[in-house]
């Protein structure tokens, strides 16, 4: 079966070029099948911008903070903790709230981030998150990771359509 004119094999470490040839593949592909997105993607006014929200103590230092991103009509969340003697004080719940406003100012009209079973995955449930996917023993150690997402509001308390 398949091509005997060619050989598939494992290189532990391939060159630039043989990566960019993959990829540039995808690209190629996905740029003809999609081609609007495409060309909204490399419009540079498209480009993801940063949400970072921090949370302070009274001396200024870090405490906690959330690191997203917007794009088009998604907020991306990447990294969301506070430091444990000021869990359970409304904090992680105020740097999602001014994360998903900022979000929906800019136009966002969904939010999704990815938690371990044994991160946060309650704590976005109470904040009217979904799980939109799940994928069972992701830590090879039983655990499973999941995908949420959460339709954001307008500043006027509207879900965006």
């Amino acid at each position: 079966m398949g091509n005997q004119l060619i050989r598939c094999e494992l290189i532990e470490e391939p060159s630039d070029e043989f990566r960019e040839v993959v990829g540039g593949v995808l690209r190629d592909h996905n740029a003809s099948a999609n081609p609007e997105f495409w060309r909204q993607l490399t419009n540079s006014a498209n480009a993801a911008e940063a949400i970072n929200v921090f949370a302070r103590d009274q001396r200024g230092d870090v405490v906690g903070g959330l690191l997203a991103e917007t794009q088009f009509s998604w907020l991306k969340i990447s990294v969301m903790s506070v430091s444990a003697p000021f869990r359970s004080q409304g904090i992680g719940s105020e740097l999602l709230r001014i994360a998903e406003d900022e979000a929906a100012r800019r136009g966002c009209r969904y939010a999704y981030v990815d938690t371990m079973e044994y991160q946060a995955p309650q704590f976005y449930r109470r904040r009217g998150y979904q799980a939109a996917g799940e994928l069972k023993d992701w830590d090879s150690r039983g655990h499973s990771k999941y995908l949420f997402t959460k339709p954001l509001t307008g500043g006027d308390g509207t879900k965006q359509n």
